[in-house]
Order: C-alpha cells, then structure tokens, then sequence
C-alpha cells in the first residue's frame, strides 16, 4: 500500500519538476517580449490569451482529464481494448469540438473583445492552436491513465521551450516596420507571441507522437491479452466521454472563467469611469502579465498534482478501496502545501526583486505591490486546484462546478463594487481573485468531506509548513533589506540579482531544515519530492541531517 501510495507521489513529483522548468522557461521569456511589445502589448497580449484560454477550456483542455480517468478505470479491471477504444473516440471529440472553438475564435474575436479591438489579431492568431492542443491533450492522457508521467512532463518541456523561442523571434520580427507607434507595435508584438504558442503545442504533439509509437508494440499486447468478454461500443464510448468531458468543462470553464469576467467587468468599469482603452490596458498588464505568471509557478506545480491524482483516486475508487484513495489525497495535499506555503511567503517578501528582475521597466512598484498582495492566493488556489482533481476523480464532477459558479459570483460581484464605484482599478480585480480562490478552496474540502469523510489535518497541512516558512522569511528579509538598507548601491540590477538569488538559496535550505525537523519527515519522504534526493544529499554535507 505505502508502494502505491509513493508510486503516485513520485508521479506528482516528477510532473512538478517538469512543470516547474515550464513556469521558469515560460517567465523567463516574457521579460524580453516585454521589451519588444511594451506595456501596452502586455494588456493586449492577456486579453487576446485570456479568451483563447476560455474558449480552449470549452473546447478541448478538459480532455486529458477525462481520458485519463475513463481509462483508468478500465485499465485498473484489465478492460485493454475497451480502454483502447476510449482513445479513439477522443480523437475524433476533439477533431469535432476542438474545430468549432478553433472557428470561433478566429470570426468571434471582434465581438469577445470588441473594447479592445486591437486585441483581435493575437486571439486570430491563436485559432489553430486550439484544434492543434486538443490532439496533444488526448495523447497526454492516453499516457496519463497508464500512470506514466514520463511523456506528459517531457512534452511540457518541449513545448515551452519551443513557445519561448518562437514568440520572441516572431514578436521582434513583426514589430520592426512599426517601432516608434506603441499602439501597433502592442498590437503585433502580441500576435508574434502567440505565434510561439501554436508552435510549441506543435513541437508537444511531434514528441508525444514519438512515444506513442515507441510504446506500440506493448500496447497491441495489451490488447491481445485482454480476456474481458464486455466489449464497449463506440456510441458507448462516446456516452461515457461525453458525460465525463461535459462536467469537467463546466468545472474548469467556471473555475477559470474569472479572467474573462473580471475583463469584462474591468473594461466596462474603467471605461465607465473615463479611463481610455490604452491606458485600461496598460494597467491590467500590471495583473495579467505581471502578477498572474508568478504566482502561476507554484500553483502549476499543485495542478501537476491534480494530473496524477486524477487517475489515481478513480482506480482506487474503482476498486473499491477507499482507504488507499485516502491516503494518496493526504500524502498530494501535504506534497502541494509543502512547496505553496513558503512560496506565497517568499514571495511576499521579494516582490520587488523579483518583479524588478522579470520586468526592468514599466511600473515596477506597482507591479510590485501587487504582487505582495495577492501571494496569499498562492496557497488558496494550490489547494483549490488538488481538491478539483480529487472530486473528478472520486467521479462527482458536478462539486467543482456548483462551488466554482458559487464562488465565481461572489468574485464578480467584488470586482464591480471595487473597480466600478470605489475606483480601486486593478487592484480591485485582484481582491475579487483572492475572495474567489479562497471560496472555491473552503467548498471543495467540504465537499470531499461528504463523500469520504476525509477531514484536513490542519496541523500537518497549513500550519507545520507556515511555522518554517515564517522562520524561512525572517532569514530571507535579513539578507536581502538590511543590505538594502546600507548600501546604496543596492539598486542596481546584477546586486538585486545576486543578493535574490543568495536569499531565495538560503530561504529554501532554512526551510526544508526546519520543516524536516519539526515534522520529523523521512528520508523515504523526502525522496519523493521534487528534487528531493538532491536536497537530502546537499543536507547531509552540511551535516544537517
């Protein structure tokens, strides 16, 4: 049992640590096309990518998802060909859906952003890659259901490496005629960074198509030796995909609806207090291309998580153990309130370097507020994000979307008091984010509550982690401000490098050592976390283990 349980965190681990070089390659490269397409591109880069994102959740997003739990299902009882036909039915799903939402977004741009028109070339841009990522999805979570991590985090990789490249050299390129015009240059600087994200899903499905067939040969013996006289139909199949996809878009389409709503409700809000369409942008980049893909690392990290866990519970489930389904839900909360805790805290703390160091110019200190601000949400949405991926695969798909609709109101109704009539601007749209997370956290652990009687361990989940990571700030704050404070030549930017990358060492070895400690966690334990076996190398040398 303490096998299978470890097998689906390594799995989770292992997804983290590919995750975690996308988030980083995929920060890493918006800072040069900043510089290419300016702040104004940034607010027409995150409109244009916030509706692909919506209109792609509807489309085809959710099938990894959902192939991933309806074949292991089949899997976990030895049904090989029926789960083998699960696979084929996906593909011609998201040929069907993954089309319309592709039309749709290239002949409904104008009308999705009609107060930000100059938007509409990126989200065009965008359309083929919402067809091209519903194929990728369906191999992904093809591999998925076999408990195989391996070609999903590798093809992550591939494919952000491949989008960081391509969307800064197709950016540069279409903005050279029109340097000088910050408008135009914001408008093609970002349709040449969407460019890069069709290419990298691409590259995603190139490799994945690589492993697929490497894996063959194994898979026709599977099939082979399937001795299950229940043969699943095609239409059956198609049922069975479709009542499984259909909950989960509405989930995560509710769940991450709050973009979409919290743009529109800004840009009626903005304009209805005279504030220009450009200058509108300008601000909203400060929250949607600044702020959202930091904090965008860690809570990446616990939707990892979420994939592994997924299969995972429903083959438990499936076999009727509910205890072991228990104990991989305990063991992936602990593993994503392990590295989100002291992520919002270190944050908070290193807003500005870090903010400074991502983005040299434009706003930096509001950037930089905000981001200390909203770190909080960190933690929320980490959870939020696991709890999702347990209820989908307990099979109660329809939790997530009650509580995501529940607490998506109330975010909306935040965002327009506070941007509408208390002119908070962005800022108000970042607290409507932050009450949203936290509703959607609270519901969904009531709701596993109910169908397991599973109850949080609080102790072990928020407060053993936060005691280290507030004694992992306090070490972080002392190196970074008080050379800050006495050395004037503190601002520059290789010294805001250096004493960041010094704080953010020391603050990770301060923290695993404390946390270990008082929690009296093992080498077994920690072996299974993400880079674990380096960390407990580099413990041992400096005799702290």
């Amino acid at each position: 049992m303490a096998e299978k349980k470890g097998a689906v965190v390594r799995q989770a681990a292992f997804l983290m640590a590919a995750q975690l070089v996308c988030s980083v390659v995929g920060l890493l490269y918006r800072s040069p096309l900043h510089l290419i397409m300016g702040d104004v591109g940034d607010g027409y880069y995150t409109f244009a990518y916030e509706w692909y994102t919506i209109i792609l959740l509807i489309s085809s997003y959710s099938i990894p998802s959902a192939i991933s739990k309806v074949m292991s299902e089949r899997l976990a009882v030895g049904q090989y060909r029926n789960a083998q036909r699960v696979f084929y039915v996906s593909l011609l799903y998201v040929l069907a859906v993954g089309g319309i939402g592709a039309l749709a977004a290239f002949f409904g741009g104008p009308f999705f952003l009609a107060s930000q028109p100059d938007a509409v070339l990126a989200l065009r841009v965008l359309a083929p890659t919402i067809l091209l990522s519903g194929f990728l999805g369906c191999l992904r979570g093809y591999f998925q259901a076999r408990n195989n991590m391996f070609p999903t985090g590798v093809s992550r990789v591939v494919e952000q490496i491949v989008n960081a490249v391509m969307s800064v050299a197709a950016a540069w390129f279409l903005v050279r005629p029109y340097v000088g015009d910050e408008n135009l240059t914001g408008k093609y600087g970002a349709a040449g960074g969407t460019i890069g994200t069709g290419s990298g899903v691409l590259a995603g499905i190139l490799f994945m198509l690589y492993i697929y067939m490497k894996n063959a040969k194994r898979i026709r013996r599977d099939i082979r030796r399937d001795k299950t006289k229940k043969r699943e139909s095609y239409r059956e199949v198609l049922h069975v995909i479709f009542m499984m996809v259909t909950p989960i878009i509405f989930a995560t389409c509710i769940y991450n609806a709050t973009a979409i709503v919290d743009q529109i409700i800004y840009n009626y809000a903005m304009a209805a207090r005279g504030v220009d369409s450009i200058e509108a942008s300008r601000q909203y980049a400060l929250f949607g291309y600044r702020f959202k893909p930091i904090i965008n690392i860690p809570v990446a990290l616990s939707s990892a998580t979420s994939t592994a866990l997924i299969p995972a519970v429903a083959g438990a489930m499936a076999s009727r153990d509910r205890k072991d389904a228990r104990e991989k839900i305990d063991e992936c909360l602990k593993l994503s309130t392990f590295l989100a805790v002291p992520s919002a805290v270190g944050l908070a703390i290193l807003s500005y370097p870090v903010v400074r160091i991502l983005y040299p110019t434009g706003d930096i200190t509001g950037a930089a507020i905000i981001l200390s601000m909203g770190s909080i949400s960190v933690i929320s949405y980490s959870l939020s994000t696991v709890t999702n991926g347990v209820l989908q695969g307990l099979g109660h798909q329809g939790d997530p979307v009650r509580n995501a609709a529940i607490s998506l109101a109330l975010n909306a109704v935040i965002a327009f008091v506070t941007v509408r009539f208390l002119g908070w601007g962005v800022r108000g749209i970042l607290a409507a984010t932050v009450v949203y997370s936290f509703c959607m956290m609270f519901l969904n652990a009531r709701s596993i509550r109910k169908y397991l009687g599973y109850r949080h361990d609080l102790n072990r989940l928020i407060w053993q982690p936060f005691r280290a990571a507030l004694i992992m700030g306090v070490v972080v704050a002392a190196i970074f401000w008080i050379p800050n404070v006495l050395w004037s030549g503190f601002d520059t930017y290789l010294a805001l490098v250096g004493f960041t990358g010094v704080s953010v060492v020391a603050g990770v070895l301060v923290y695993v050592v404390v946390y270990t400690k008082t929690t009296g966690m093992t080498d077994a334990e920690m072996r299974r976390l993400p880079m674990g076996t380096r960390m407990l190398v580099i413990l041992r040398k400096l005799h702290m283990r």
